[in-house]
């Protein structure tokens, strides 16, 4: 899993739940605080892994102006968003970051933001407190950093593969965000 690297700040557990209520004990396999990124890994055996993702993770630049969604978990059930990328930078010319346009709350950070092809295109991790609607988002392209950091880290990282392609590229918004929502997480720490 991916999630923003504030998310699990002096966390000394970490649990994941998902869509339906499960939880699961989780742990991070890396952390890169300058991109505000983490990889955690579901480590508890009543987990059952999923043989592929349903969506990709893009590698191009996103357009200005281009539809995009979130699914997180700001309440205890997934909501969903919909905006468009209204900046390629983030807050102060940030280029680590998108800016985006739409209703984001606290605990929507490490959420994926999707383009209309099923792709995740960023990782939220802020919003504007003084403006209505400006959120930034990690942009997906470092994510293939972070993946290459964990395997240069140590011998026994995980094999991770970076699913390319959606497979629901072709599917409408409703169908899609079904197909999502079985892979996005709520991450719950203690401190």
């Amino acid at each position: 899993l991916v999630t923003s690297s504030h998310v699990v700040d002096d966390a000394t557990r970490i649990f994941v739940q998902d869509v339906k209520g499960a939880d699961y004990r989780a742990e991070v396999l890396l952390r890169d605080e300058q991109k505000d990124l983490a990889i955690l890994k579901i480590s508890d055996e009543d987990f059952k892994p999923v043989a592929s993702l349903p969506y990709g993770i893009s590698r191009s630049t996103t357009e200005l102006a281009e539809p995009v969604f979130t699914m997180g978990y700001p309440k205890d059930e997934i909501v969903y968003g919909e905006g468009y990328l209204s900046s390629k930078s983030g807050l102060k010319g940030d280029t680590l970051a998108y800016q985006v346009s739409l209703s984001a709350n606290p605990g929507n950070s490490g959420g994926p933001v999707m383009n209309r092809r099923g792709e995740v295109i960023g990782v939220l991790n802020a919003r504007q407190t003084k403006a209505e609607g400006v959120v930034f988002a990690i942009k997906s392209s470092h994510l293939f950093k972070i993946v290459d950091d964990l395997k240069n880290s140590t011998t026994d990282a995980p094999v991770l593969r970076i699913p390319a392609q959606s497979a629901i590229r072709t599917l409408d918004r409703i169908q899609q965000v079904k197909r999502i929502q079985d892979h996005v997480y709520m991450v719950k720490v203690v401190l």
